[in-house]
């Protein structure tokens, strides 16, 4: 269960940071497989392990220098050293550093390496890894993990993808249906941000899961849930739909990201979940 006091949050996207906070919580959205959240509480390695799993995926791992800007972005305010989910491990997933065996908390293989100059330096009891601060250029740095430090968690993205075929919105929902999983269905703020990352390359609009219903006169997923976070254009989604012609169902503008009305008929491009 997340707890909501003593936090402070960032939303920052690889393109265009778009920044909120509330105390000691810093979270960074990503598109390539993950989001970050950097938390300003200081525990030890181990207790940060325990934290992140049971909020989030697990403590942090960075896969590419991608993500590594990412989070250097999000640490910009910041100072301290941060844990990451890089350990000294025997598994056989892991990679060999100055003879010594590393992995992700996940069990990731270790594919990308950010180490500082002389590190890892294997100096005793170094048997995890921080993040050094702005001024030594957020390099990695093996450490004791029994000291007590900020860290970063990540978890994992929605599993979304877009198709680049043009289909009426029913063509778009049995497309999905039998290729993957279902039309996309957006629950919150979090899933338009992923939506819009994955989304930034398409100059068209794209079919979601959004249907209307005239006979009741609402909104829904087709997942058949009721909509709660909304993200409407002006003027759409106020649930008075002309139910004379045919039967409107949600898009996602090119520019904008907010969602629209549309006859179900067009053509149009559409986002698959694929979990």
């Amino acid at each position: 269960m997340k707890t909501e006091h003593n936090r402070s949050q960032t939303e920052a996207h690889t393109q265009a940071p778009l920044l909120s906070q509330t105390a000691g919580l810093f979270a960074l959205a990503l598109g390539a497989s993950r989001q970050f959240y950097v938390v300003k509480e200081n525990k030890k390695w181990d207790e940060a392990q325990k934290w992140c799993r049971e909020n989030y995926t697990d403590l942090a791992t960075i896969e590419s220098e991608e993500e590594m800007n990412a989070v250097k972005e999000a640490l910009d305010t910041t100072t301290g050293h941060f844990w990451i989910g890089l350990k000294q491990d025997n598994s056989s997933s892991a990679v060999v550093f100055k003879n010594r065996s590393w992995v992700w908390s996940d069990n990731t293989r270790v594919s990308y390496e950010n180490w500082n100059d002389k590190e890892p330096n294997n100096d005793g009891t170094d048997n995890a890894v921080e993040i050094l601060d702005k001024s030594k250029g957020y390099k990695w740095n093996d450490a004791n993990n029994s000291h007590s430090i900020s860290f970063v968690c990540y978890k994992k993205r929605p599993p979304i993808t877009v198709i680049a075929q043009n289909k009426t919105w029913r063509e778009a929902l049995r497309f999905c249906r039998q290729n993957h999983v279902d039309l996309l269905y957006i629950y919150s703020k979090e899933m338009q941000d992923w939506v819009e990352y994955a989304t930034k390359n398409v100059t068209t609009d794209v079919w979601i899961g959004l249907r209307h219903t005239c006979a009741l006169g609402f909104w829904y997923w087709v997942s058949g849930e009721t909509i709660c976070y909304q993200n409407w254009a002006p003027g759409n989604g106020t649930g008075v739909e002309d139910c004379n012609g045919v039967e409107r169902t949600g898009a996602l503008l090119a520019g904008s990201k907010k969602w629209v009305s549309l006859p179900q008929t067009q053509e149009l491009n559409f986002i698959c979940i694929t979990f």
